[in-house]
């Protein structure tokens, strides 16, 4: 996700793996904000500032934003904390409940045996410093392609056709139309398993003939 946000000293402890964490790490570069700031505005007791920052860079390091219940401490529970921080980082809710609900929903239904596949665009983006994180996060977004559920189950020759179609629909779309001169230069598809990448397969540009 290096094209949508430059790292600053505000942010290089972060290695976010969801877009969302993304936004959140925009807007913390953006109050310029250390951990121990964000923490103390939380609600952690000084005592308790080392752990609550190593729980604040796993969440936002974390591919289902510790809502997997993978760092818990007294204070917060997986929910509250990410509610607590978003309050302190200004980010309204309502726009990314849908995302909340998708990662809940992720966790509830996939067994953890089955790997997770994420299908991407590669894009380059020409953000201009009066591009605030928001927009950069929306434009960001147009990136991701949704594969259909049930995908980790096909057959791997059934799962290399979608992908191709959804390449192809994806390119055709957006190709020539995205915001802040975005180019798609190829796509990605990355399959991890009990959290960890253990493949990514890189794509071409699709032709110019339907798949």
């Amino acid at each position: 996700m290096s094209h949508i946000a430059n790292q600053s000293k505000y942010t290089r402890h972060y290695h976010p793996r969801h877009l969302l964490a993304q936004y959140a790490i925009n807007q913390i570069a953006t109050l310029e904000l250390r951990p121990q700031d964000i923490v103390k505005a939380m609600g952690y007791p000084i005592k308790h500032t080392i752990p609550a920052c190593e729980r604040l860079r796993h969440v936002l390091s974390n591919k289902y934003l510790g809502l997997d219940s993978s760092y818990l401490d007294k204070y917060f529970t997986a929910d509250e904390f990410l509610i607590a921080l978003f309050t302190v980082l200004e980010i309204p809710h309502a726009p990314f409940a849908e995302d909340i609900a998708q990662i809940k929903d992720d966790l509830t239904h996939y067994p953890s045996r089955l790997p997770k596949y994420s299908l991407r665009a590669e894009v380059n983006f020409e953000f201009t410093a009066d591009v605030n994180w928001m927009a950069r996060g929306a434009a960001s977004r147009l990136a991701h392609i949704r594969l259909p559920e049930g995908f980790a189950k096909l057959d791997e020759s059934e799962r290399a056709s979608i992908v191709k179609k959804s390449i192809y629909k994806h390119y055709r779309q957006h190709e020539g139309n995205l915001p802040y001169n975005g180019m798609v230069k190829g796509y990605q598809l990355i399959t991890e398993q009990r959290n960890e990448v253990v493949d990514s397969v890189k794509y071409a540009l699709p032709e110019s003939k339907a798949c």
